[in-house]
């Protein structure tokens, strides 16, 4: 993805970027040629230094279909959601990129992995049961890189679905 490309999407503001980059419950969403939706769990996200790229960490394998609608050229809408307040943001992008998972993504993908674990159990979740539904083999991560295009409120409420950039 070149500069041109992060430069034709969204420069997220300050805000949303910290948000994103915080402890949120992540889910990654393409569509395939028939126009059917696959969905997964995203883990950590990274925005550029210009709030133009966003990369979130996927794993290849609980994750394949996702990987192979974006090779595909499917767009890419990830939702990032704050459990204990129900805040929701929701981020669409075109012409994302999977590539393995760099050393440092891997780091941030365990953070945030065990920072959203940390967040749940004070509400009453069982921690082994989120450490399981929260997992993932390292070696088998992926990253996935888009410019956002738009980007949405969804916390439930009257703002819902209301478009906040782009």
């Amino acid at each position: 993805m070149s500069s041109a490309d992060a430069s034709a999407g969204v420069q997220l503001d300050a805000a949303t970027a910290a948000f994103i980059t915080g402890v949120t419950s992540m889910s990654i969403a393409t569509r395939d040629a028939q126009l059917l939706p696959a969905v997964s769990k995203a883990f950590g996200c990274l925005v550029g230094a210009d709030r133009r790229l966003l990369t979130v960490m996927i794993d290849g394998e609980q994750s394949a279909q996702i990987a192979a609608d974006i090779a595909a050229g499917s767009p890419v809408a990830v939702v990032f959601s704050l459990p204990a307040t129900h805040r929701t943001v929701q981020i669409k992008g075109k012409q994302a990129l999977v590539a393995p998972a760099t050393p440092t993504q891997r780091v941030r993908a365990r953070m945030h992995a065990d920072a959203i674990v940390e967040h749940l159990v004070p509400l009453g979740y069982d921690e082994a049961a989120l450490r399981m539904f929260f997992g993932f083999a390292a070696d088998r991560l992926l990253a996935v890189r888009f410019a956002p295009t738009a980007v949405f409120a969804q916390t439930p409420g009257p703002r819902a679905g209301e478009r906040i950039a782009g």
